[in-house]
């Protein structure tokens, strides 16, 4: 019998209500380590054998999150599984978990070395294969929040954690007992050692030295002794590093943290280091109470800034901005990192970072998860200085000041509101610090960089009683850029980014070379002062010169 239109229509109607459709095929959109995170694309993007490393993508698994009830014991996980490929020879990696967005694995360690691909299956449709480098060591350090930035997850011996101030209930796992101090033996805690000899899954390796891994601990610019480096006595593919932390070592809330494997650096991280104290002084905020700040249930901050910054094409303009806010309703873990989080690092330490600072990466998560709430302190202030007075918005955006860069030259500031009903009259005092001239690299041309021999830099200080920083960046594409960050006092007039610190950098012909007071950093950290504020923070940012540089 044929079907007449209609009748057509009602079966196929019938037929697409009880068939389901197909779901989309998998697809992997990058592979990364575990605990860095670090785009695949950087020189220390690789993924070391032994390592657990996450694929991201879509359609990779089920809707929700499905963790093994043993870690690595299986090679497929609710219909989900892991090929790499690589020099002709297959492995399969052994699964943790499995989402629609992201899965996670153990790359075995008999994996060969060199370029690779990665394939997800789910449901039986396998994705397209996707790049990845094997390599046979490139530790990734495990951060307080899991993203590969900001506090490193370090503990100490009874496995309570590190961190900016001490906890009333210090001691044992997952408590926090304060900044570390010059003599103490840390554990960090990472994935990406390298491979161990026989079954990852089995128990090969673990609790195991691996007494011959050319690893190095750098901690604020100064190496530290290593006591062990190997896998942890209890997981396959979790790593540990036991460091002593040196007698000379700069104090902070946020000293770097990095470990150099040969030519492979680690993800950039930090933790807070102080000096016969378990709390941390913060460099970005003077005057904070760090213990209390850690154990608060809720934090008020606000923050005053002058900007006299670099247009693209040349010149400067001028700029101000400020706002008051609530930060509340914050878990527990994130607020005793708090401190760690928004400060900056030492002067005379170097980083790496990318787009973003750390501290910003961390505060534009808890806007965009709902935890801060701005603060009605008035609409306006009045900046007065050296070439007069001008008037600058509150909490409403940024402030053009001078568009060629006029009104904020070097000397002395107040700024001054009369508020609003949440914050009382404030007033701030800021310096804009005069601009030391760089004499080496010569500025206005290209400078040729080798990151294996790392780089010194050197000025004349113009009687600036500030410090100077040095910004070397480079990217992969536009939305990819990593950056090396280094600061000295200004009266130093000399300073040498070390080889490990360029390294973390690609390679690359359209790289650039700042040297500014100030511009990732503040140039200069002032007061402010307004009633009921937790954090008040008054600085100003300062660009320099910058001019191209090539990088190999």
């Amino acid at each position: 019998m044929r079907l007449g239109p209609v009748r057509f229509l009602d079966f196929a109607f019938l037929v697409f209500a009880v068939v389901p459709r197909l779901s989309a095929a998998p697809a992997i959109t990058k592979v990364v380590n575990a605990a860095s995170n670090t785009d695949p694309r950087m020189p220390n993007g690789g993924i070391a054998q032994g390592a657990i490393f996450v694929v991201y993508g879509s359609g990779l698994g089920p809707a929700n999150i499905v963790v093994a009830t043993a870690a690595f014991q299986s090679t497929s996980l609710s219909n989900t599984s892991v090929t790499i490929s690589v020099g002709g020879a297959t492995v399969n990696a052994p699964m943790y978990y499995t989402s629609a967005s992201q899965v996670a694995a153990l790359l075995p360690s008999k994996t060969p070395t060199g370029a690779g691909t990665v394939t997800v299956t789910y449901n039986g449709q396998t994705s397209a294969a996707a790049p990845v480098n094997v390599v046979t060591s490139n530790l990734g350090i495990l951060t307080i929040d899991s993203s590969g930035t900001g506090q490193a997850l370090v503990t100490y011996p009874d496995y309570s954690l590190v961190s900016p101030a001490k906890a009333a209930n210090c001691g044992g796992p997952n408590t926090t007992c304060g900044a570390a101090n010059p003599g103490d033996t840390l554990t960090l805690w990472g994935t990406g050692l390298g491979p161990v000899n026989g079954d990852d899954v089995s128990g090969a390796g673990l609790g195991v030295n691996m007494p011959d891994l050319p690893l190095k601990v750098w901690l604020g610019g100064v190496q530290a002794t290593v006591t062990y480096q190997g896998r942890s006595g209890c997981c396959a593919g979790l790593d540990q590093v036991a460091f002593v932390v040196p007698n000379s070592v700069s104090t902070g809330c946020a000293v770097p943290l990095v470990i150099q494997i040969n030519n492979q650096i680690s993800n950039s991280t930090v933790i807070p280091v102080a000096n016969g104290s378990r709390t941390c002084a913060s460099r970005s905020m003077p005057g904070v109470d760090i213990s209390q700040l850690s154990t608060a249930s809720s934090v008020t901050l606000g923050t005053i800034e002058l900007d006299h910054f670099m247009k693209t094409g040349g010149g400067f303009f001028d700029r101000a901005l400020g706002f008051f806010a609530k930060v509340g309703g914050l878990p527990a873990a994130s607020g005793a990192f708090l401190g760690s989080e928004l400060d900056t690092p030492p002067v005379g330490t170097c980083t790496v970072i990318g787009a973003d600072t750390p501290s910003n990466v961390f505060f534009n998560n808890l806007i965009n998860n709902g935890y801060v709430t701005l603060l009605d302190g008035g609409s306006s202030a009045t900046i007065n200085g050296p070439q007069g007075s001008a008037t600058m918005s509150i909490g409403g955006g940024k402030t053009t000041l001078s568009p060629s860069g006029a009104f904020l030259v070097p000397g002395d500031y107040t700024v001054t509101g009369n508020g609003g009903k949440d914050i009382g009259p404030f007033t701030a005092r800021i310096t804009i610090p005069a601009a030391p001239t760089l004499t080496n690299p010569a500025g206005g041309s290209s400078v040729a960089i080798t990151r294996a021999n790392g780089m010194t830099v050197a000025w004349n200080s113009n009687g600036s009683a500030g410090h100077v920083e040095v910004v070397i960046s480079a990217s992969v594409d536009q939305n990819t850029v990593a950056q090396a960050w280094c600061t000295a006092p200004a009266n130093a007039g000399t300073l040498t980014i070390p080889p490990y610190v360029l390294l973390a950098l690609p390679a690359s012909n359209a790289a650039t070379f700042s040297f500014q007071p100030g511009d990732q950093g503040p140039a200069f950290l002032g007061t402010l002062s307004a009633p009921g504020l937790n954090v008040a923070i008054a600085n100003s940012f300062v660009d320099g010169v910058a001019f191209s540089a090539a990088l190999n």
